[in-house]
């Protein structure tokens, strides 16, 4: 009963966190930018979305910051065999989401839809994209996915898998335009990059559950997405 409790105290705080993350949040302050967020001027625009995501960023981080700041604390002490357990199970994350990828594109022939959002972001408001993906999404993700879902498991089997899966599912959701039958139908060769995602989050899950410590999924997840910029930006210029 006392593990069920933990189960549902766990889950019921990633969702609070999710809930604020994505909705809460994004709705109230992008209420208060709405003239900056429909605005023509480009630097208005991208500082209007830009500060939606950073305040967001600082209401979470405000709910958690005790034991964050510790964890931080922690990661300083012993930054060398943090950052040696994250980085190694990076590796493989990417290595499987590389050749999954591959395999996937060239069954349904063409990318994620996420990444094709992530291009089109990057492009059209990139002062707001860029620190959003390679510092606040990153940073975010971990406190929901790893730090949030970590509460409501004592084994690791069950937790790395559950939030690998979940961290799948989550940038996969956004090829759907509603959360129905026929677009879940419509998609679903689309949940075939679950498995890249998932192995991504999976790895970046096992990593916090050995040390511990939310540093050794954030920094490699901040440096994963630095280079996928990278890797966008230099693939349009040499294209262009």
């Amino acid at each position: 009963m006392e593990k069920f409790i933990k189960f549902i105290k766990g889950i019921l705080f990633s969702l609070v966190i999710f809930l604020i993350y994505y909705l809460v949040c994004p709705y109230i302050f992008s209420s208060i930018f709405k003239n900056g967020l429909l605005s023509s001027n480009f630097w208005i625009r991208n500082f209007s979305y830009l500060a939606v995501y950073a305040l967001t960023f600082l209401v979470i981080f405000l709910i958690v910051r005790k034991d964050i700041i510790k964890q931080f604390k922690e990661f300083l002490k012993d930054k060398k065999k943090v950052l040696s357990k994250g980085f190694n199970y990076w590796i493989y994350g990417i290595i499987i989401m590389f050749i999954s990828n591959l395999v996937i594109t060239s069954i349904i022939g063409s990318i994620a839809v996420n990444e094709q959002t992530t291009e089109k972001v990057i492009f059209s408001t990139p002062f707001y994209a860029i620190p959003t993906i390679v510092f606040f999404g990153p940073f975010l993700e971990e406190l929901v996915f790893r730090y949030g879902i970590r509460k409501s498991f004592n084994k690791k089997t069950p937790y790395i898998w559950f939030s690998g899966i979940v961290f799948g599912l989550l940038h996969v959701s956004t090829a759907l335009d509603s959360f129905t039958i026929s677009e879940i139908i419509k998609h679903a060769s689309e949940f075939l990059f679950i498995i890249p995602y998932g192995a991504l989050g999976y790895f970046f899950a096992k990593a916090y559950y050995e040390t511990d410590n939310i540093f050794s999924s954030v920094i490699p997840h901040m440096l994963h997405n630095t280079m996928s910029v990278v890797l966008i930006l230099i693939t349009h210029f040499i294209g262009g």
